[in-house]
């Protein structure tokens, strides 16, 4: 076996040649190599090994089966390399998150071929894993939160028509909820320092995407209030994946042109920033990519032909980067640095269970981008809400907007909306595209209709909050003008 560096397989008393005879994997590693960490201490790391990786849908991204390896890169020669198999029981494993006291990893798992995909949690130094989840269907892409709950994405039925939405569970899988509730197959990137969940789905929110459809990045609480677009910056074909926060408060993700056959490049958003911005210094052909140490990256590249290998790259230095670790035969992603990092802060949950509806308020309907002067230039009269169902929509009501664009309006919770704008003659001035949600006893707010992120409200109180001292109810009726109420139309 061609080495360079002293590999020791350790932990499980597994041989490394013995790794590789799971069925999963159909041909032996004679040859790997092992580079030398850039930190002055031995650095662990936790990543997947998959003779094939197929970006894309979540469930079927590992078709020969994976596993999950723990890797000591040594600084020096005399601090040598250690290679520990994790799940020699799984026939595929995949999404590996460490805890935050850094002893434990979550990661998903295919106990068998085509069986479900499962939420684990196992020590970071081996041992018997500990089923989280009993998913019906496939449960992927598992993060911690703060409160001793766990993040992850569920998944249901088959492609072309396979949904998924975002659940919520404690850390023995009880308890488990959904925290989205409209189309736009929402799948967990990553948990923010703030608490925040970032969350990937698709750009516009919509119930039949079309091929290539281009995927942006989303904010939600844990409690599925406040979703908003992390940033607006015409960036239309994106296909968006992968994110990750670096201590500074950076967003690092992969992305891809959704129109066109290109391979994922590394972009960031740095904070305060209003568009995202490429890394100059870094190739394309990403599988995933996270913060290492000393402002370094540890990111999963493609070598020559379909592998990926584990390369430590600095973003500031043009085109600097070194080899971490290097498999003949098998691909090397999703690698994260196995150390304690910094608690996610709590979320303390304002809603209220008990109420079926929520609130809606918008400061200025007439502010949009969408607009070289910045605002709507025809005269709104009402804001209409409809309703996603399983035929089609329907309309739950119409609002009064006032002659400063404010409205505030009650409409059904977790349940998928979208808002139209009604001019003078009746007519549809401006749409929502996406599909939203309010939870219940959510208060949610809004500067504009798809108004520009740098746009600051002006500190005015808004004339729907000095006409009104309760909000016009949009559960199945229409109001034309105060007070008259009628049926919905069928």
């Amino acid at each position: 076996m061609d080495v360079v560096g002293k590999v020791v397989c350790a932990g499980l008393g597994i041989a490394l040649c013995a790794l590789y005879k799971a069925p999963a994997f159909t041909q032996s590693v004679t040859a790997f190599a092992l580079a030398a960490s850039t930190a002055q201490d031995p650095t662990d790391i936790a990543f997947i090994q998959a003779p094939e990786f197929t970006a894309g849908d979540p469930a079927r991204r590992f078709p020969l089966g994976s596993r999950l390896v723990r890797l000591r890169l040594g600084a020096e020669v005399t601090a040598p390399s250690v290679l520990i198999l994790l799940t020699p029981q799984f026939f595929a494993a995949a999404d590996p998150q460490v805890s935050f006291d850094g002893r434990n990893l979550l990661f998903a798992a295919q106990a068998q071929r085509n069986t479900n995909w499962q939420i684990w949690e196992i020590p970071v130094k081996g041992g018997s894993p500990r089923q989280v989840t009993h998913c019906a269907g496939d449960c992927v892409q598992p993060e911690y939160l703060a409160v001793g709950e766990i993040a992850y994405t569920s998944l249901r039925g088959v492609e072309p028509a396979r949904t998924s939405e975002v659940q919520i569970c404690r850390n023995d899988g009880s308890e488990a909820h959904p925290i989205t509730f409209g189309p736009g197959r929402y799948e967990v990137e990553a948990v923010l320092r703030s608490g925040r969940l970032l969350l990937s789905a698709e750009a516009p929110l919509v119930d039949v995407p079309s091929v290539n459809q281009a995927r942006s990045l989303y904010l939600v609480d844990p409690d599925g209030s406040g979703l908003m677009l992390l940033r607006q910056d015409g960036t239309a074909q994106a296909i968006r994946s992968g994110a990750v926060e670096l201590t500074d408060g950076t967003i690092l993700f992969m992305q891809r042109n959704a129109a066109s056959a290109s391979e994922e490049h590394l972009a960031w958003i740095h904070p305060g920033a209003l568009q995202a911005t490429a890394i100059e210094s870094a190739h394309s052909g990403y599988a995933s990519a996270n913060a290492l140490d000393h402002g370094t990256l540890l990111v999963s590249r493609r070598a020559p032909g379909h592998r990926f290998d584990l390369y430590q790259i600095f973003p500031n230095s043009r085109g600097r980067d070194q080899l971490l670790y290097r498999d003949a035969h098998a691909s090397s992603v999703q690698a994260v640095l196995i150390a304690p990092h910094t608690v996610a802060l709590t979320y303390s949950s304002i809603l209220h269970p008990d109420r079926k509806s929520g609130r809606i308020i918008c400061l200025d309907a007439y502010a949009s981008k969408d607009f070289t002067t910045g605002r709507l230039p025809d005269q709104i009269v009402r804001v209409r809400a409809l309703l996603k169902t399983q035929d089609g929509e329907k309309i739950l009501g119409e609002a009064p907007v006032e002659r400063d664009g404010s409205f505030y309006a009650t409409v059904p919770a977790d349940l998928p909306i979208r808002l139209q704008l009604i001019g003078v003659h009746g007519e549809v001035l401006k749409q929502q595209r996406s599909w939203m949600w309010v939870r219940s006893g959510e208060d949610r707010g809004c500067v504009g209709c798809h108004e520009s992120q740098a746009l600051a409200p002006e500190n005015r109180s808004p004339l729907t909050l000095q006409r009104l001292d309760t909000p016009t109810p949009l559960m199945g009726e229409i109001v034309i003008n105060p007070g008259t109420q009628k049926k919905a139309r069928p």
